[in-house]
C-alpha cells in the first residue's frame, strides 16, 4: 500500500519533477525542475473542483495535466496515471487503484484525451467520476501516481508524495458503504468435462480451482480470501482481488476475465495445495470478501462440492492394460477394457471414472473379476482412428481414491492409448459393370446410367469413388467424385453424369478410381494416370448413337 504523505500544501502552477528535492514558489516553478529534473516532468496537475459532495450521485470531475520533456528528439509521450481512494479518518488508502493510459496525439480513444501541445509539452484531460458511495462520508480521491516514457528511453515516476504539492486530490463528501459484498453460486471449477473432483498431491503441490459470483451495486468488489479446510485441521487460505489492466478496460478476478466493472464479476480462484496435503476430502470453509470501501462479509460453509485428495498410498492400482489392442473399429463401434488390479481398497471398489480423448469413451460401470482384477469397458468409435487414456480415478468403499493420467496434475500416468488396425491395403476391384451401355443421342437427356463396381471386402471400406468419361481423342467429357458405402457383397455405385448438350454420338469409355476410410486410393482405366491399372473384365464403353442418321 502507497504510504501517506502530507496535505494542506496551497494549490499553484507548481513544477515538479523525479529528482526535485523541494517545493517551490509558483513563480520559479518551471525554471527549478527545468534545473533540477531529469527529461520528463510534470509542470502542471490539478482538479477542476477540488471539492465535491457525491451523495446524490457520481460526480464527475476533470484532471488537467502537463508533461514536459526535454529531450528535443522525442516524438511522443506515453504514460499511466493512477487516482486512489484516502479515507481521511482511518489515514489509509482503501479499494482500488484506478489507473488510465495516456498517449500523446490522442484524441479519439480512451479515457484520457490530448488538449494541446507538442511532445517537449503537452497537456491532457482525463473526466475522473467521483463515486457516490466511499468507506466514509470523509475520503480524498488522490492522484498517487504517474509514469511517463518517450519512447526513445526517457522514463520517469512520480509518486504520491510529489504529486500532492499540485493539488492532486479531490475532497468529497460521500455516503458510506458499510456493507459487504454478496457471493453466489460457489462451484468447483475444471478445465474440462466431466467434472472429476480429485487432486493428486505427491511430491508436489496441487491446485484446485472455485468460482463464485460476487456483487457489490455500491463500491463495488475489491478484494478477498478463501479458505479450504481438509483433514487433521489442515487449511490453506488464498487472497485474491478484482484488477484491471494498465493498457486496456478488461478486468479479472483470478484465471476469469471480463468487463469493466466491479460492481458483479465472476471469480476463479486457484488454490495451491502444498505437497504432503492431508488426503481425504477437501472443502471450502470460508469466502471472505471486500468492497471498495473496505467493508467486509464472510460467509462460512458455502455450499459447493468439496474436492478428494490423495497421494495413491492408501489406494493405488496397477498392471494396466487394454485388450484388445489394436481395435477393428473400421465399419462398426467396438468395446475394449480397460483392466488393473487395485491394492489397499477398503469395503471394496465403489466407483471407477475414465477420461479418455478422440472418441473412446467410458462405456458402462467397472466390474470386479474373482481374481480381483477390476474391467472398464471403453467404446471405440467408427469415427476414431485412436485414442489416449487421460484420466482414471478409482474411488473405494470408504471415499478413498487413486487417481492416475495426465487429467490430474502430476498424478502418476499409464501411458495407455488405444489404436486401430492398421490398413495397409488399398482397395481392389473385381468388376465393374454399367447399367446401360449404349443410348440414342434422342434419349440421353432422360437416360440414367450408374457405375456398378464389385470390390474385395479388405481392412477398411470404401467411403469414396470417382469416374472420368473419355471421348476417343482420350478428352475428359464428363466427371464425378462423391462420397458412397461398400455394401456387404463389396460394391459400390456412382451415377454417370450425362451433359446431353455437350455430347455428339460415339464411343466413350469410363475410368474410376476407390478410396478406402483409410485414405488407401486404387485407379482403372484412368488415361495417363501411371497409377491406373485396366478395368477387371475389360475396358467400360457406353455408345451415344446416332438415331438421327438412322431415320
Amino acid at each position: 500500500m502507497i504510504s501517506d504523505f502530507a496535505r494542506g500544501v496551497a494549490r499553484g502552477a507548481l513544477t515538479m519533477a523525479l529528482t526535485a528535492g523541494a517545493v517551490v514558489g509558483a513563480a520559479s516553478a518551471a525554471q527549478a525542475a527545468d534545473a533540477t529534473a531529469g527529461k520528463l516532468s510534470i509542470s502542471a496537475l490539478s482538479f477542476a473542483q477540488p471539492t465535491v459532495n457525491s451523495t446524490a450521485g457520481a460526480v464527475a470531475d476533470d484532471l488537467t495535466f502537463t508533461v514536459k520533456n526535454q529531450n528535443r528528439h522525442a516524438t511522443t509521450v506515453v504514460g499511466h496515471v493512477t487516482i486512489r481512494m484516502h479515507d481521511v479518518a482511518q489515514n489509509a488508502y482503501i479499494g482500488h487503484e484506478q489507473v488510465v493510459q495516456f498517449s500523446y496525439g490522442n484524441t479519439c480513444c480512451g479515457p484520457v484525451q490530448y488538449v494541446s501541445g507538442t511532445p517537449q509539452e503537452s497537456t491532457y484531460t482525463y473526466t475522473f467520476v467521483v463515486p457516490q458511495y466511499a468507506s466514509s462520508s470523509a475520503v480524498t480521491w488522490d492522484v498517487t501516481k504517474i509514469t511517463l516514457d518517450d519512447g526513445i528511453g526517457d522514463t520517469a515516476t512520480f509518486g504520491a508524495a510529489k504529486l500532492q504539492p499540485f493539488g492532486a486530490s479531490i475532497a468529497t463528501t460521500a455516503l458510506p458503504d458499510t456493507s459487504g459484498p454478496s457471493l453466489q453460486s460457489v462451484s468447483l471449477y475444471q478445465n474440462g468435462a466431466p467434472m472429476r473432483p480429485f487432486v493428486y498431491v505427491g511430491a508436489g503441490s496441487a491446485d484446485v480451482v472455485y468460482s463464485f459470483d460476487v456483487q457489490d451495486w455500491q463500491s463495488g468488489f475489491w478484494k478477498g480470501t478463501i479458505k479450504l479446510a481438509g483433514p487433521a485441521g489442515q487449511s490453506v487460505t488464498t487472497q485474491f482481488e478484482y484488477t484491471t489492466s494498465d493498457w486496456s478496460t478488461g478486468a479479472s478476478c483470478g484465471i476469469f476475465s471480463g468487463g469493466s466493472t466491479p460492481y458483479q464479476f465472476e471469480c476463479g480462484i486457484v488454490s495451491t495445495l502444498p505437497a504432503g496435503a492431508a488426503a481425504g476430502n477437501w472443502r471450502v470453509a470460508q469466502i471472505t470478501l471486500f468492497s471498495n470501501s473496505g467493508a467486509q462479509s464472510t460467509y462460512k460453509n458455502p455450499q459447493s462440492q468439496s474436492v478428494t485428495v490423495t497421494s495413491d498410498t492408501a489406494l493405488s492400482a496397477s498392471g494396466f492394460s487394454v485388450s484388445p489392442n489394436p481395435v477393428d473399429n473400421w465399419r462398426n463401434d467396438v468395446t475394449t477394457n480397460l483392466t488393473f488390479t487395485v491394492t489397499g481398497a477398503t469395503k471394496g471398489i465403489s466407483a471407477v471414472y475414465v477420461d479418455t480423448d478422440n472418441g473412446c469413451p467410458q462405456w458402462g460401470n467397472a466390474s470386479v473379476a474373482p481374481d480381483g482384477t477390476v474391467s472398464v469397458p471403453l467404446r471405440m468409435y467408427t469415427s476414431s482412428d485412436g485414442c489416449t487414456i487421460t484420466g482414471i480415478a478409482i474411488v473405494d468403499g470408504a471415499a478413498n481414491a487413486a487417481v492416475y493420467g495426465s487429467r490430474y496434475l502430476n498424478a502418476p500416468d499409464p501411458g495407455l492409448s488405444i489404436s486401430r488396425i492398421p490398413d495397409t491395403t488399398p482397395p481392389h476391384a473385381t468388376s465393374a459393370t454399367l447399367s446401360q451401355t449404349s443410348v440414342p443421342f434422342s434419349q440421353l437427356s432422360s437416360t440414367y446410367v450408374q457405375l456398378t463396381i464389385h470390390a474385395d471386402i479388405l481392412t477398411a471400406p470404401i467411403n469414396g469413388v470417382g469416374y472420368y468419361m473419355y471421348d476417343a481423342n482420350g478428352n475428359v467429357v464428363s466427371q464425378a467424385f462423391g462420397g458412397t458405402g461398400q455394401l456387404a457383397d463389396g460394391s459400390v455405385t456412382i451415377s454417370l453424369w450425362l451433359p446431353y448438350w455437350q455430347l455428339t454420338p460415339g464411343v466413350y469409355t469410363i475410368g474410376f478410381d476407390l478410396t478406402d476410410a483409410g485414405g488407401l486410393r486404387s485407379f482403372y482405366g484412368e488415361i495417363g494416370d501411371p497409377r491406373s491399372q485396366p478395368v477387371p473384365g475389360g475396358p467400360l464403353v457406353f455408345t451415344i448413337t446416332d438415331d438421327s442418321a438412322a431415320a
